[in-house]
């Protein structure tokens, strides 16, 4: 009995120094101790990538020892907390922890185009806005756009010369509508033409090119309606209406009588007119993209075109008083200016935008350089018919004679700045609406009423029943200036 319980104790003494062995401590394990910690971290929650298990402990680790198990270190653990506690308290503090923290680190957030797309732009970390990084892809969301707006503005009116005036009753017929004679009024016009407010339309569409929204092509069209002057003064030859000119001849402010009692009943009808349109097509390259914003070069082709028109017609009647017809004799008189000018050019500009929640404010600019066409037509006619008598037509009315009569047109350099300005909110992640201001100046063009010569050789002036002495008058002399657009613009946005 004795015997036995000897045998019995060695044997469990062997075994529990044989369990010591295996065991790590910090003191004589150290390596393999720091090792057992960071295998006991892998489920710590700071860490994203899924528990892994402990690798295997070959048994030629501990040559000699039958009793080594090839188990994780969690298994070979006991179960007790106390146990598995230690071993992190234990852990030293050294750069071999260092991947478990590294690990542990989120990844960094990047910009959403939905996020972009709805308009909560900034919601969420983005690259720093430095010009070299942008959105992916650059906003405002949508690979294709349709851009219409109602266009409401003006253009710079025209310039024109004093072509209708009146004088009180009793004015002496040599003086009556001269121009600087006393009693003189100007009936048409007062002030510039065509100045007036109008309608239109504004249109922009293009479509990326690449996925990163970074080059592009767009294409657009915007025109002013015409705006149309009407004037007309009658009299049956109770008033005093006139048609001003400069006698070459004599040297004086002269008339032709429109109305004029005993001598001449009749009107004078003046319709003035312009319009204007435009359009081109532009290459987009971005050069500097932010989550909320972007620069965009523009470089393409441009065109314009403004058209101005002036018409001046007389129907008179001669009366008893007259001594020179017969009374009764009738006279259509008919005056025309026409102006065209058309632009084409290079363009080079910028579009900006930013993006603030909601809301967005964008802007347009540059200069189209190139090459206006000029053109001018002028035009005129007398018809007189004699009391049952065959009209007979002659070329020429009273400021159109043959010395000025005719088609001109020349090319001119032009440089046309412009610019624009909108601010609107996104309705919904594809549709926008906005208000904006758009400018242009369309530089070196001709326009009808300063092409107008206001100095005649009355001598011109059908029938001709005699010849044409002296100089010839009027002439055609182009005279340039500018026309400046001003339009208020409100619109809506489509991208798909």
């Amino acid at each position: 009995m004795l015997t036995r319980f000897i045998g019995g104790a060695v044997a469990c003494a062997g075994a529990a120094g044989v369990l010591s062995a295996q065991a790590p401590t910090a003191a004589s394990q150290p390596a393999k101790a720091a090792s057992t910690a960071i295998t006991a971290d892998v489920g710590s929650p700071l860490v994203t990538a899924p528990p892994k298990p402990a690798p295997l402990i070959p048994p030629s680790a501990f040559p000699g020892t039958a009793v080594a198990v090839p188990i994780p270190a969690q298994q070979a653990t006991p179960p007790k907390p106390a146990a598995a506690t230690p071993a992190v308290p234990a852990t030293p503090a050294k750069p071999a922890a260092a991947p478990a923290v590294t690990a542990a680190a989120p990844a960094p957030l990047t910009p959403s185009s939905d996020l972009l797309a709805n308009g909560a732009c900034g919601a969420v970390a983005c690259p720093p806005p430095d010009c070299k990084v942008c959105c992916d892809p650059c906003g405002p969301p949508g690979r294709m756009w349709i851009d219409a707006g109602y266009w409401y503005g003006t253009i710079t009116g025209q310039n024109v010369p004093p072509l209708a005036t009146a004088a009180p009753p009793g004015t002496p017929r040599t003086q009556a509508g001269a121009l600087g004679q006393p009693g003189t009024s100007i009936l048409y016009p007062n002030g510039k033409v065509n100045d007036d407010g109008r309608s239109g339309f504004y249109l922009n569409a293009g479509i990326w090119l690449d996925d990163c929204h970074k080059c592009g092509i767009e294409g657009n069209f915007f025109f002013l309606g015409t705006s149309r002057d009407r004037f007309v003064a009658g009299s049956d030859g109770s008033q005093i209406i006139s048609r001003p000119f400069f006698n070459t001849a004599l040297g004086i402010n002269d008339i032709q009588l429109v109305s004029f009692p005993g001598i001449l009943a009749g009107s004078v009808t003046i319709n003035s007119q312009s319009s204007f349109i435009g359009g081109g097509v532009n290459m987009v390259k971005n050069l500097c993209c932010t989550p909320c914003g972007r620069f965009d070069l523009l470089l393409g082709y441009s065109y314009l075109n403004l058209e101005d028109e002036i018409n001046i017609q007389e129907d008179l009647t001669s009366l008893p008083g007259q001594t020179n017809v017969p009374a009764g004799t009738r006279f259509l008189v008919r005056d025309n200016f026409r102006t065209t000018n058309t632009f084409n050019g290079v363009n080079i500009g910028f579009a900006a935008e930013r993006r603030r929640g909601h809301w967005f404010f964008g802007a347009r600019g540059g200069v189209a350089l190139g090459n206006t066409h000029q053109e001018v037509d002028i035009d005129g006619s007398t018809t007189i018919t004699p009391p049952g008598g065959v009209p007979q037509t002659y070329s020429g009315g009273l400021l159109t004679q043959p010395s000025n009569i005719g088609h001109y047109e020349r090319d001119r350099f032009s440089a046309v700045p412009w610019f624009g300005l909108k601010v609107g909110l996104q309705v919904t992640p594809r549709i926008r609406t906005y208000v904006g201001y758009d400018f242009m100046y369309f530089g070196n063009v001709l326009r009808a009423g300063d092409q107008i010569d206001l100095r005649v050789n009355p001598t011109q002036i059908p029938p001709r029943t005699a010849g044409v002495t002296g100089p010839a008058f009027p002439v055609f002399t182009p005279k340039e200036t500018g026309a400046a657009i001003n339009a208020i613009r409100f619109g809506i946005e489509a991208r798909y």
